[in-house]
């Protein structure tokens, strides 16, 4: 534009536009298939050599992520797929070779210390949550819950009702999963399709395998998996969970401060927790006295100091969606010992 003329003009450069890069086609994600059994064709015992399993396929594709990258197992594995009209089942064969398998007796959800196997099911197949459940060879069980696309973001506090069983044998060890329809959630399609990844991992050797490993260096879990197909013909169920509880003590002496107990102490009380599903994405939870001892007993402590002693929520109905609430959980105890009454 010249300063002194009055006019304006206006003067439009295009760029040449680049030449558009063809984009090589993402590959197919892998698929593993399920069959269909007939109902009581299929016994848990940890041993899959029932002949119903040899109609399933078997994937044995599967990499090391620990501790070379993208190189196959030292030990070969193999995960088949069936399924009734109740539930979903894993059967799984792992080699070992010229080793002692490290499998020492846990407690639910304490298996990670010990040689295992577990299985993460994007039953939504959305691409953001899963829900996982394994075994160790030993017969622990472990499941958590994925609420977001991580690997590493696990929940604990997810305990389903469900059953596995491991068998030891000589050259290998292998497992079965039994696990409901009823403690999953899908939609409500003639067909499913379900994400899927497979982990084992062997700590004697720090060896960690996988169907899909995620690269070290990236994020992400269920926007990542494989998929699990073969699975129609089931429908979402009503959930409906019953936990009832009774309980008695009883305390026996005299007690000089109380005149009103020279003998035995007793008393007793009863409750309940109610679960139900309203949908798939919603499920009703009620109370009536829950139980302050339904869950094990918490590690001895001793405190000397003049602040509270903080104990982790294991009842049922306190930490079901608990994170939900984790951006007050730094305000809120559950269970804390040590304050002064109100």
């Amino acid at each position: 534009m010249s300063r002194g003329s009055g006019a304006a003009c206006l003067w439009l450069v295009s760029a040449p536009l680049a030449a558009s890069q063809p984009t090589e086609p993402s590959p197919p994600p892998k698929q593993a298939q399920a069959v269909r059994v007939p109902n009581g064709s299929l016994h848990l015992d940890g041993r899959p050599d029932e002949a119903m399993w040899a109609s399933a396929p078997a994937i044995t594709d599967f990499v090391q992520k620990e501790p070379v990258f993208g190189v196959p197992p030292s030990e070969a594995m193999e995960l088949r797929f069936a399924y009734d009209d109740e539930a979903l089942w894993v059967g799984a064969k792992m080699e070992v070779k010229g080793r002692e398998i490290q499998a020492p007796l846990t407690r639910r959800d304490g298996a990670f210390k010990s040689e295992h196997v577990w299985i993460s099911l994007d039953t939504f197949h959305d691409k953001r949550t899963a829900y996982s459940y394994g075994v160790s060879a030993s017969g622990a069980r472990l499941d958590f819950l994925h609420r977001s696309d991580s690997e590493w973001n696990r929940d604990s506090g997810y305990d389903p009702v469900w059953e596995a069983k491991a068998h030891q044998y000589e050259g290998g060890w292998s497992a079965e999963f039994r696990i409901p329809f009823s403690q999953l959630r899908f939609n409500a399609s003639e067909t499913q399709v379900w994400g899927l990844n497979v982990d084992r991992w062997i700590p004697s050797k720090n060896e960690d395998v996988f169907w899909i490993p995620i690269p070290k260096d990236e994020t992400g879990w269920s926007s990542r998996m494989g998929e699990l197909h073969g699975i129609s013909g089931i429908k979402p169920t009503r959930r409906i969970e019953l936990l009832p509880y009774a309980a008695t003590t009883g305390v026996k002496g005299e007690d000089e401060g109380t005149p009103f107990r020279d003998g035995w102490d007793q008393r007793s009380r009863v409750g309940l927790d109610f679960k139900m599903g309203l949908g798939p994405n919603l499920t009703l939870e009620s109370t009536i006295r829950p139980d302050f001892g339904q869950v094990e007993a918490d590690p001895a402590e001793v405190n000397l100091s003049a602040f509270e002693t903080f104990f982790p929520e294991k009842r049922p109905f306190f930490t079901e969606g608990a994170a939900i609430f984790n951006a007050v959980s730094g305000y809120f105890y559950s269970r804390r010992i040590g304050g002064t009454p109100s």
